[in-house]
């Protein structure tokens, strides 16, 4: 089959860590960037563009992976919690936010957005790494990932 490139568009990633004082809530600091849909997130977006799959993203998970995230990726490489995430829409894009408490140190390097807040048998959009995120009893990470679907 022939692709012609006209009337494309494309799925954009974005992310956001605010990492706050736990009693307190006073943002510490702030980070963005974007990042990487891995395979099984473009193929799940196809299948619910047409109505061949009803089961839509809901969760972010964290870890402290190292590896950089690639096309083939399906689940976080060292992940430390997961949860079901507040959900919310724009015009173009899905915003997925969650506040992530510690009941430990960690230094948090990773951060994924999956249909299901139990890790067997899940399916992930997409991963990101980036620097070290320090957090323990007292610092909790807010984790926002903001979905953008735009024209080429």
């Amino acid at each position: 089959m022939k692709q012609i490139k006209a009337g494309t568009f494309q799925i954009l990633e974005n992310w956001r860590f605010d990492r706050v004082n736990h009693e307190t809530k006073e943002v510490i600091d702030s980070e963005e960037f974007c990042n990487h849909i891995v395979n099984d997130g473009l193929a799940r977006v196809a299948r619910l563009i047409n109505g061949n799959s009803s089961t839509y993203f809901r969760a972010l998970a964290v870890g402290t992976g190292t590896t950089g995230a690639v096309d083939a990726d399906t689940e976080l490489e060292t992940e430390v919690t997961r949860a079901v995430a507040s959900l919310t829409n724009g015009t173009y894009t899905a915003v997925f936010s969650y506040t992530f408490s510690f009941g430990g140190n960690y230094a948090i390097t990773e951060a994924g957005i999956f249909d299901s807040a139990t890790v067997s048998g899940s399916t992930m959009l997409a991963r990101t790494t980036f620097a070290a995120k320090n957090v323990s009893t007292i610092v909790d990470l807010i984790a926002t990932a903001t979905i953008t679907v735009a024209r080429v």
